[in-house]
Protein backbone atom coordinates (compact mmCIF):
# COMPACT_ATOMS: atom_id res chain seq x y z
CA UNK A 1 0.00 0.00 0.00
CA UNK A 2 1.03 3.47 -0.61
CA UNK A 3 -0.22 5.96 1.85
CA UNK A 4 0.31 8.82 -0.64
CA UNK A 5 -1.60 7.31 -3.48
CA UNK A 6 -3.99 6.24 -1.03
CA UNK A 7 -4.50 10.02 0.56
CA UNK A 8 -4.13 11.28 -2.84
CA UNK A 9 -7.35 9.39 -4.01
CA UNK A 10 -9.37 9.52 -1.02
CA UNK A 11 -9.22 13.33 -1.18
CA UNK A 12 -10.41 13.23 -4.90
CA UNK A 13 -12.94 11.13 -3.64
CA UNK A 14 -14.06 13.85 -1.26
CA UNK A 15 -13.99 16.22 -3.47
CA UNK A 16 -16.08 14.42 -5.74
CA UNK A 17 -18.29 13.37 -3.13
CA UNK A 18 -18.76 17.39 -1.83
CA UNK A 19 -19.28 18.19 -5.01
CA UNK A 20 -21.98 16.20 -5.99
CA UNK A 21 -24.10 17.17 -2.49
CA UNK A 22 -23.61 20.91 -3.54
CA UNK A 23 -24.76 20.13 -7.05
CA UNK A 24 -27.78 17.65 -6.78
CA UNK A 25 -29.05 18.29 -2.76
CA UNK A 26 -27.72 21.72 -1.51
CA UNK A 27 -27.99 24.27 -4.76
CA UNK A 28 -24.55 26.10 -3.54
CA UNK A 29 -21.87 25.05 -0.72
CA UNK A 30 -22.94 22.92 2.02
CA UNK A 31 -23.87 23.90 5.54
CA UNK A 32 -20.96 24.89 7.71
CA UNK A 33 -21.48 21.88 9.84
CA UNK A 34 -21.20 19.25 7.07
CA UNK A 35 -17.92 20.76 5.78
CA UNK A 36 -16.11 20.23 9.07
CA UNK A 37 -17.51 16.85 9.19
CA UNK A 38 -15.82 16.14 5.97
CA UNK A 39 -12.89 17.85 7.04
CA UNK A 40 -12.49 16.44 9.93
CA UNK A 41 -12.57 12.49 9.08
CA UNK A 42 -10.94 13.76 6.04
CA UNK A 43 -7.96 14.42 8.31
CA UNK A 44 -7.98 11.93 10.35
CA UNK A 45 -8.22 9.62 7.80
CA UNK A 46 -4.93 10.93 6.70
CA UNK A 47 -3.06 11.48 9.67
CA UNK A 48 -4.17 7.29 10.10
CA UNK A 49 -3.12 6.13 6.65
CA UNK A 50 0.46 8.33 6.31
CA UNK A 51 1.26 6.80 10.14
CA UNK A 52 0.30 3.18 9.42
CA UNK A 53 2.95 0.42 9.31
CA UNK A 54 3.46 -2.21 6.38
CA UNK A 55 2.59 -5.56 8.51
CA UNK A 56 5.74 -7.97 7.91
CA UNK A 57 3.98 -11.21 9.88
CA UNK A 58 6.56 -13.65 10.77
CA UNK A 59 8.84 -15.03 8.95
CA UNK A 60 8.93 -18.84 8.67
CA UNK A 61 12.07 -20.51 6.74
CA UNK A 62 10.69 -22.57 3.86
CA UNK A 63 11.17 -25.85 2.84
CA UNK A 64 12.74 -27.04 0.28
CA UNK A 65 12.07 -30.38 -0.29
CA UNK A 66 9.41 -32.01 2.14
CA UNK A 67 8.94 -35.57 2.18
CA UNK A 68 6.02 -38.14 4.61
CA UNK A 69 7.70 -37.58 7.55
CA UNK A 70 7.73 -34.35 6.96
CA UNK A 71 3.85 -34.17 6.86
CA UNK A 72 3.19 -36.49 9.56
CA UNK A 73 5.26 -34.02 11.85
CA UNK A 74 2.98 -31.07 11.02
Amino acid sequence: MNPRRVIVWMTLAVFVLVGWLMITIFDGLPPWPVLICFTISHVFFCVVISRVQPYRGPYVEPINQRNAKDWSEG
